[in-house]
């Protein structure tokens, strides 16, 4: 059974016929209200709505208190608790801004073009990755603009309607993770396609590499198929300005090891991805996606 299929037959007969389709009949009524409005009044009432949201995510705000802690262990509870709801209010914007995504995307500003044009023309295909961080489905939204087969990575919601209604709309490909995922994963390389994904996420089946100072598994997949199809790995960003609109990044292919042994060399490569995504939420820390257990489950008891 996949991983989709796993998460997705753990629901309750109420979560399964109650409570998910009331779940994604409420998403999908929000969906249609935002595309209606213009874009810069969707974003303000989405942030409202999701500084109200946080207000009550009170098991969520518990793991993200944890978590900003870890990265920032000399700033005060005060400082913390601004950060988190700062937080939620870009989410909420994101979710606002989410039916306008093209229209977003023709109002932001791209670096690194060049670094785009080579992924483009390089022959080769490969990855690139980025985080939990600012509005990351524009990364792949400019790929495609540039005519490259595009292919994501992704977790499956466990709520399946929720599923159907966001993965939909979605540019590209959609790889789910797991062993199915890997095959086609190697398919997408083989194509000469680029796959796009989240590296910041906790995989207990990982390596252990610091994130945010502290270690973490982590998933090291990309790192040990980019050494053994010889693809480079790439990285992007897209953090919001203070105007409303994105700054998009895309960043040189990560130097590759000279390390021989694939396992040696895929966990340099993934120390230094998680290095380099610590060092962007730290200095956006408001865009960051907080409310995960990034670290042992067991941290988060107390």
């Amino acid at each position: 059974m996949s991983f989709k299929k796993q998460c997705q037959a753990d629901r309750s007969f109420s979560q399964k016929w109650i409570t998910d389709p009331l779940v994604a009949l409420i998403v999908s009524v929000f969906w249609v209200f935002f595309k209606i409005l213009p874009i810069r009044a969707a974003s303000f009432i989405g942030g409202i709505l999701g500084e109200i949201l946080g207000f009550v995510m009170v098991r969520k705000n518990r793991i993200a208190m944890y978590n900003l802690k870890v990265a920032f262990p000399k700033k005060s509870e005060a400082k913390r608790r601004l950060i988190l709801r700062k937080m939620w209010r870009h989410w909420g914007c994101f979710f606002g801004e989410m039916p306008h995504a093209q229209e977003l995307l023709d109002i932001s500003q791209v670096e690194g073009e060049e670094n785009l044009n080579e992924m483009a023309k390089d022959g080769k295909g490969g990855f690139i990755f980025s985080a939990h961080l600012g509005n990351w489905e524009m990364i792949s939204q400019l790929m495609a603009q540039h005519g490259m087969l595009v292919a994501l990575v992704y977790r499956a919601a466990n709520n399946p309607w929720l599923d159907k209604l966001m993965f939909k709309k979605r540019v590209g490909i959609l790889i789910p993770k797991g062993l199915e995922g890997a095959r086609q994963m190697i398919q997408v390389l083989r194509d000469k396609g680029h796959i796009a994904l989240l590296a910041d996420q906790k995989l207990n089946e990982g390596i252990e590499v610091p994130f945010l100072g502290k270690p973490a598994m982590t998933a090291s997949a990309m790192a040990t198929l980019a050494i053994k199809m010889n693809v480079p790995i790439y990285m992007g960003k897209s953090i919001r300005q203070k105007d409303g609109r994105f700054l998009i990044t895309i960043y040189p292919a990560l130097q590759m090891p000279q390390e021989k042994d694939v396992e040696k060399a895929a966990r340099q490569i993934m120390t230094q991805v998680n290095q380099i995504m610590s060092e962007w939420i730290k200095e956006n820390p408001e865009q960051w996606l907080w409310i995960h257990r990034r670290f042992d489950k067991k941290e988060y008891q107390n």
